[in-house]
C-alpha cells in the first residue's frame, strides 16, 4: 500500500514539476517575443533619427562651405576633412578599446548554472 502511495505521489510531483517548467518556459517565450518586438521598434526609430541627423549634418556642412568659400576656399575643405578624419579615428580607437574589455556573452548566466550544478550534485 505504501509503495502505491509513493508511486502516486512521485507521479503527481513529477507532473507538477513538469507543469511548472512548462509555465516558466511559456512565460519566457512570451517575454522574449515582446522584447523582440520592442527592440525592433526601437531600432526603426533609431534608424530614422540617424537619417535625420545625417541630413542635418550634411546641410550644416554645405552651409559652412557656402558661407566661407569666398574667404577660405580649399583650406576650409581640408580643415573639415582633417577634423572628420581625426574624429573618425578617435571613434574607431574607442570602439576597439570597448571590444577588448567586453566579457563573453552570457558569462554571468553560465557561472550561475555552474554554481547551481555544484550545489545540486554531491
Amino acid at each position: 500500500m505504501s509503495e502505491h502511495k509513493f508511486v502516486d505521489t512521485s507521479r503527481r510531483l513529477g507532473a507538477a514539476s513538469l507543469d511548472l517548467i512548462s509555465n516558466h518556459a511559456e512565460l519566457f517565450a512570451l517575454e522574449l517575443q515582446e522584447q523582440k518586438q520592442h527592440s525592433t521598434q526601437q531600432l526603426i526609430w533609431l534608424g530614422l533619427i540617424a537619417a535625420c541627423g545625417f541630413m542635418l549634418f550634411l546641410l550644416l556642412n554645405a552651409l559652412l562651405i557656402v558661407l566661407f568659400w569666398d574667404s577660405y576656399g580649399y583650406m576650409l575643405l581640408i580643415a573639415m576633412s582633417a577634423s572628420y578624419a581625426i574624429a573618425g579615428g578617435l571613434c574607431f580607437w574607442r570602439m576597439r578599446a570597448a571590444q577588448n574589455i567586453m566579457q563573453a556573452p552570457f558569462s554571468a548566466s553560465l557561472q550561475e548554472l555552474k554554481k547551481t550544478k555544484e550545489q545540486l550534485l554531491p
